[in-house]
């Protein structure tokens, strides 16, 4: 029960980081391709170093599906995917919440996802949150599976910030049902968080299923 608080603790506290610099990032930044990359590495930076944080605790997803892809690997059990999940959302609501009052009068969106795809096709919106949230996945499943218990933080900010740079334009790059929620708390507007919550969770199931195909102990390999 105490490392299950534990956890809670950690994946809680590193998700509102991971949410509240992402979502200063993207509503502090001007609209273009600079404004992106600046966006992109910021939260790719951002989880980053809050997965070097909680190393010593153990592998900080900081995402929903990506917990979710730990649990259908074996890396995580039931009771723990749950306990997890739950501290990342309430991390990611609280998230909004901050933003909510540090942006207050500022004119900004909040960091919502502004893709051109997402106020005019869902799938479209689902399908590109999915792809990128495998890549996401994958840093994380094959760092873990190199160092038991370790995942590589560089590799993981690398591959965020990778994604959020290519999604940007398309679906807004949420990537994580926790960033996803955080705008959404901070514009009091879930009309379309379901998007953001089914295409990751889609992404993450599919690369964790395929990784249970790959040969060797190695891709049985770690305990988060």
């Amino acid at each position: 029960m105490t490392v299950h608080v534990g956890r809670a603790a950690v994946e809680c506290c590193g998700t509102f980081l991971v949410c509240l610099v992402a979502i200063l990032a993207a509503a502090g930044t001007q609209s273009g391709d600079a404004g992106r990359l600046t966006a992109a590495v910021a939260y790719g930076a951002a989880v980053a170093a809050v997965m070097h944080w909680s190393a010593a605790t153990g592998v900080a997803f900081v995402n929903p599906a990506v917990t979710l892809a730990a649990f259908t690997t074996g890396r995580v059990d039931l009771v723990s995917l749950c306990v997890r999940s739950a501290a990342q959302l309430v991390g990611g609501a609280a998230a909004g919440m901050a933003a909510m009052w540090l942006l207050a009068g500022q004119g900004t969106a909040y960091g919502a996802p502004a893709g051109c795809f997402v106020a005019t096709d869902p799938v479209r919106t689902v399908a590109v949150e999915a792809v990128l949230s495998m890549a996401w996945t994958a840093a994380v499943l094959g760092s873990s599976a190199l160092a038991p218990g370790r995942a590589g933080p560089v590799a993981v900010g690398l591959a965020v910030a990778a994604g959020a740079a290519a999604g940007m334009p398309w679906s807004g790059a949420m990537m994580n049902p926790a960033r996803a929620l955080a705008s959404a708390v901070a514009t009091l507007d879930f009309s379309r968080l379901w998007m953001f919550v089914a295409g990751p969770c889609a992404g993450a199931a599919v690369t964790a299923l395929l990784w249970r195909l790959l040969p060797g102990p190695a891709s049985k390999r770690g305990v988060a």
